[in-house]
């Protein structure tokens, strides 16, 4: 039931944004100074997109704008500068990178406030037919990479099965469908999973660290790691198909699908809004939205806005994004995301 309910709360969401930015096309110039403009990732915006919403009615201000970007191009245009031409919040799917925060101060971009407000989480999920069963991040990241340390050497990765791996695990073929690229997934995939089992080999620490990257985040491209679907209905019915399989996608798309589909654990943790909202699921990313601290001078709506993002109707486990499918924090995130609110109008 949980399930039909995020499925057509997000489906609503998809359509409010949508709606959201059709509208804002023909908004009135007179409301330029005054708006807000928002760009970023289409995952985090689609939550972002009733913030506003609430915001406009309860504060009685313009509704914020939103452009879908994507994070990496939402931060370029984010950093390029000051002033109306350029955006005040960015929402990502990631942290900000050391990168990106010297881009923003070359063009003057020297105060920006982040804020956590909601989480998600890497998922490995496979038919309800089949038993779950239970891998470390060290188990995944042999069974993808495309190279692995074997007797002292790097050689390409030739196991099949994953009790090649530990005889504890099933004697089933490895085929693993990865996730869209630029997606919460596939990024919170790539840094949780693939570079942090990648870690747990010692003999990689004496590579030079391109090298090191390079076989940390290369995957096999051979019939054990699948490309990704691109449409979520396709992911369920590949997966559903063959009891061996296994897919990695979203704690929320997950949730779209758990009458169909269960999820693996992770170091002896299931995914459960409970365990990604405390942080005891080790596969948990969180979702930011970046603010110019310069911007509140001639926008002092910013305040309020944020407010809005993080107030208890908004960020509660029963408030209105919960509502949409989101992980809320915990009591400490939610707090600590209101103290960032606060530092932001000192």
């Amino acid at each position: 039931m949980r399930k039909d309910f995020i499925n057509e709360a997000k489906i609503m969401s998809l359509s409010r944004l949508l709606l959201a930015l059709t509208c804002i096309t023909f908004a009135v110039l007179a409301e330029a100074d005054e708006r807000i403009r928002i760009v970023g990732s289409s995952n985090v915006l689609s939550f972002v997109q009733p913030v506003a919403e609430h915001f406009a009615r309860n504060w009685d201000d313009p509704t914020p704008s939103l452009e879908i970007t994507g994070t990496g191009a939402g931060f370029q245009l984010f950093c390029e500068g000051l002033g109306m031409q350029h955006p005040d919040v960015i929402a990502a799917i990631r942290p900000i990178t050391e990168r990106e925060r010297k881009l923003c101060a070359k063009h003057g971009v020297t105060n920006i406030t982040e804020i956590e407000f909601g989480r998600d989480a890497v998922v490995l999920v496979h038919s309800k037919k089949k038993t779950s069963i239970n891998l470390t991040r060290r188990q995944l990241f042999t069974a993808l990479a495309a190279r692995t340390p074997s007797d002292g050497k790097i050689r390409k990765n030739s196991i099949s099965r994953w009790s090649d791996i530990d005889s504890s695990l099933p004697k089933t073929k490895i085929t693993v469908m990865t996730p869209e690229p630029n997606t919460i997934a596939a990024l919170a995939f790539h840094e949780l999973v693939m570079v942090e089992g990648c870690k747990t080999y010692q003999a990689l620490d004496a590579l030079e660290k391109a090298e090191r990257e390079k076989i940390c985040r290369s995957l096999r491209r051979d019939n054990h790691v699948v490309n990704s679907a691109k449409r979520e209905d396709v992911t369920i019915g590949w997966v559903e198909d063959d009891d061996s399989r296994h897919a990695i996608t979203s704690f929320t798309n997950y949730m779209i699908y758990s009458d169909k589909l269960d999820a693996s654990l992770i170091e002896g943790v299931e995914p459960t809004y409970e365990t990604i909202s405390n942080q005891r699921y080790p596969l948990v990313t969180g979702l930011y939205v970046y603010v110019k601290d310069q911007h509140k001078q001639h926008l002092p709506n910013l305040q309020n806005f944020l407010y809005e993002l993080t107030s208890e109707r908004a960020l509660a486990p029963e408030g209105y994004l919960a509502e949409d499918g989101l992980v809320t924090l915990d009591d400490i995130g939610r707090n600590k995301a209101r103290d960032m609110v606060l530092e932001f109008g000192m």
